[in-house]
C-alpha cells in the first residue's frame, strides 16, 4: 500500500478534485473495515439520532434534539427534496455513523460516528463524500461549527483535513471552520 502524499508532496498542477481526495484519502495505519456508504433516506433519520446520542464527545439525546427542532418532521422533507443531502455509513446493513449538509447554505451540518467504529477512517470518508456533494453544487467555500476545545476529538480532526478556523463563534460556543476549495 502507498503512503498518502502530504500537503507538500502535491502538484502545483493539480486540480481541486485531485488536491481533495489526497487530502481526504485514508492512512495506511487505520484498520480496515469493510462497511459501505450510500445516500442518506429520511428512513434513516430515526437511526441517525440514536447514535447522535451515542456519540463519545459532544453526545445530544433524542430528547435534547427533538426540544431543539431536530425531529424526523422536520428533517425527512428537507432530506427527500434534497435541501439536506446526506450519507451514511453502514456495517452489515446497519448505520453505524452519518453525515449531513446543507445544499443551500454549503454548511457540513452534522458528522456522528459510533464510538466503536472510530478511527477506521469512516468520518473522513463520510465528510469527504458530503463536501464533493456540496462543493458539486457549486459553492467554493463550505463552513461547519465545532468545538474550539482541543480536548474534543473534532477540534483536530477537522484541522487536520484543512478545515480553517476563523476566530467566530455561534451561539452555543462552537467555532465556525471553513474550506475553501482551491
Amino acid at each position: 500500500m502507498s503512503r498518502p502524499l502530504q500537503k507538500w508532496q502535491i502538484p502545483r498542477h493539480a486540480t481541486a478534485a485531485q488536491f481533495h481526495r489526497y487530502i481526504f484519502q485514508k492512512k495506511g495505519q487505520e484498520q480496515e473495515m469493510k462497511l459501505s456508504y450510500r445516500a442518506a433516506k429520511s428512513t434513516d433519520l430515526n437511526r441517525c439520532a440514536t447514535i447522535r446520542g451515542l456519540t463519545r464527545d459532544n453526545a445530544i439525546s433524542k430528547e435534547t434534539l427533538v426540544a431543539i427542532g431536530v425531529t424526523d418532521e422536520n428533517w425527512a422533507p428537507k432530506v427527500e427534496n434534497g435541501i439536506y443531502s446526506g450519507f451514511v455509513a453502514e456495517d452489515q446493513d446497519k448505520v453505524v455513523a452519518y453525515c449531513f449538509g446543507d445544499t443551500q447554505t454549503g454548511e457540513v451540518m452534522v458528522l456522528a460516528v459510533l464510538p466503536s467504529y472510530e478511527g477506521s477512517g469512516v468520518g473522513r470518508k463520510l465528510l469527504s463524500l458530503i463536501v464533493d456533494k456540496l462543493l458539486s453544487n457549486g459553492f467554493s467555500e463550505l463552513w461547519l461549527a465545532a468545538s474550539p476545545d482541543p480536548k474534543i476529538r473534532a477540534h483536530g480532526f477537522y484541522r487536520h483535513l484543512y478545515w480553517q478556523p476563523t476566530q467566530t463563534f455561534d451561539d452555543n460556543g462552537d467555532e465556525i471552520l471553513k474550506y475553501i476549495r482551491i
